[in-house]
């Protein structure tokens, strides 16, 4: 190995979480658009003399980040922020939505997408050019079928709930679940400045504590933004080794 040989650092890296305790892998991650790791530390300073010159540093409180930017997010990514495992089955859809009144019969009638949870006197409905207005009174719920009590409106607006089916997914944030710690290694290349060769290169961090924090933007316009992980590098339970780097022709 020639110790003065340079590389270049710019492709983003591949990541794999492992489970500290079994060793096995819990997510991978291909689709990062950042993956940047930072060392920092902290000096203190021996001083004396005419002007109070530094005479001696120490260094101390080593820290370290990785953070890493993801440009889709996934079902296995709100498990590992929330700390809590997803839950597959029914749940309680809130739904709003615009119908138009059928005022062919004696009694108008509006038939809706899902069959409401709610019982006559608690589903809420008011004409289309008043929403959240004064509401119309609800006579009937037959299924997916509703009788109101205004034949003069072209179209109204009804705030219900639903059942959703059996499959649905829901990831639930709590206020005393967190993130857990696990293994990390990411893989990437790193290019050689002599040959013009890119090199396999690998960081492993044997202790990552994953971070809580989540950022998600709904915007009108412009570009989606990637899912940021700002995460805390902690020493390795059985050594003082923080981040290893290994290169590899």
């Amino acid at each position: 190995m020639n110790a003065n040989t340079k590389f270049g650092v710019k492709e983003v890296m591949d990541v794999i979480l492992y489970d500290m305790e079994t060793g096995t892998p819990v997510i991978f991650f291909d689709t990062l658009k950042t993956s940047n790791l930072e060392m920092t530390s902290e000096k203190v300073y021996a001083r004396g003399g005419k002007g109070n010159a530094k005479l001696l540093t120490w260094e101390l409180n080593k820290e370290g980040k990785l953070t890493i930017e993801d440009a889709l997010l996934s079902p296995k990514s709100l498990e590992l922020l929330s700390g809590n495992a997803g839950e597959i089955g029914s749940k309680t859809i809130y739904q709003r939505e615009v119908c138009p009144v059928d005022n062919s019969a004696d009694n108008p009638t509006i038939t809706l997408a899902y069959k409401p949870k709610e019982t006559a006197e608690n589903i809420i409905i008011y004409s289309a050019d008043d929403d959240c207005g004064t509401p119309i009174k609800v006579t009937d719920v037959t299924d997916k079928t509703i009788t109101i009590d205004k034949a003069d409106a072209a179209s109204v607006i009804v705030y219900y709930t639903f059942e959703s089916t059996a499959d649905t997914e829901q990831y639930i944030i709590d206020a005393d679940k967190f993130s857990g710690t696990y293994k990390l290694v990411g893989n990437t290349v790193i290019r050689n400045s002599q040959t013009g060769t890119d090199e396999a290169f690998q960081i492993v961090i044997p202790n990552l504590k994953w971070s809580s924090n989540i950022t998600l933007n709904f915007a009108a316009e412009g570009d989606p933004q990637p899912i940021s992980f700002e995460c805390e590098i902690l020493k390795d339970p059985n050594s003082s080794t923080m981040v290893e780097l290994t290169r590899w022709a």
